[in-house]
């Protein structure tokens, strides 16, 4: 009977020494989402340029490429078109910010900036872009200035991706990919200029991004809109703008200052002045 368990024992052991040392450690467990991989590193993109070469096609199966999107500023969304929920809610939400932010009155689609969704899978289609344009159902207006493309060359895919510091996965279990949803502001030059994270932005927060974008074609008419722009400063801490106070401080310093210099000034004046002889 020891012989038996001995021989038993010797088995085992030369099974376990047959594994490899990977699979002898290897213990299935449940796969969690780490959130850093779906944050944008908006430092580390700010200023890069959109290849002017990637080749891209429209909702309507027509090429181009950002080239021919330079002149004008662009809110950029990265996005898939087969998603049935995340993604369809994510750009109807950024469509209603937009008409608020419209009514604030300082820009305008299709006068100031363009819309353009890019789908970051391979297997996306025109026909796929149109199918989910159709179910936004979106504004006239926004329709209009607002493009739905993907790649023609699929190679060119983590070029693009990589520029905008955008990282992806497919999940098996859940049919479906995980991504960030952020907006990404585009300067008529093909820049990138500001990324706003969509759980954190307001109408006055788009509002001044895309004035951040097209700052550098401000028109003389638009005095105010530039002076507003002031007003305000970007936290990154935060994702949002806020007052800034660093500006009102240094400005009423600046008065208080000349104010000084003139009442000094005036005193000064006035004791030099030769007083009338007295009768």
């Amino acid at each position: 009977m020891m012989k038996t368990i001995t021989i038993s024992v010797l088995l085992a052991a030369m099974a376990l020494l047959a594994v490899s040392p990977a699979e002898a450690a290897y213990r299935p467990t449940d796969s969690e989402i780490d959130p850093a991989m779906l944050k944008v590193d908006e430092k580390k993109i700010l200023g890069n340029k959109i290849d002017i070469d990637l080749v891209f096609l429209d909702e309507t199966g027509k090429e181009f490429t950002w080239k021919e999107k330079a002149g004008r500023a662009h809110v950029l969304v990265m996005s898939y078109f087969t998603c049935e929920g995340a993604c369809p809610a994510f750009s109807a939400d950024l469509a209603d910010i937009l008409e608020k932010t419209q009514a604030l009155g300082r820009v305008k689609a299709g006068k100031d900036y363009d819309v353009i969704t890019v789908s970051f899978d391979k297997n996306d289609t025109p026909k796929t872009a149109t199918h989910f344009k159709h179910m936004l159902d979106l504004p006239a207006q926004l329709s209009e200035n607002w493009s739905f493309a993907s790649l023609k060359y699929p190679r060119q895919l983590k070029k693009f991706t990589s520029g905008l510091d955008f990282r992806y996965f497919w999940s098996f279990t859940d049919r479906m990919f995980y991504h960030p949803n952020v907006y990404y502001f585009i300067s008529p030059e093909g820049r990138v200029v500001r990324v706003l994270h969509s759980s954190k932005v307001e109408p006055n927060d788009m509002q001044l991004a895309l004035i951040d974008s097209f700052f550098n074609k401000l028109q003389p008419s638009q005095v105010i809109t530039m002076a507003i722009s002031f007003c305000y400063s970007y936290n990154y801490k935060e994702g949002k703008y806020g007052i800034n106070y660093p500006l009102f401080f240094a400005m009423g310093s600046l008065f208080i200052g000349i104010g000084a210099f003139g009442v000094g000034a005036f005193i000064v004046r006035k004791r030099g002045k030769p007083k009338e002889n007295q009768i």
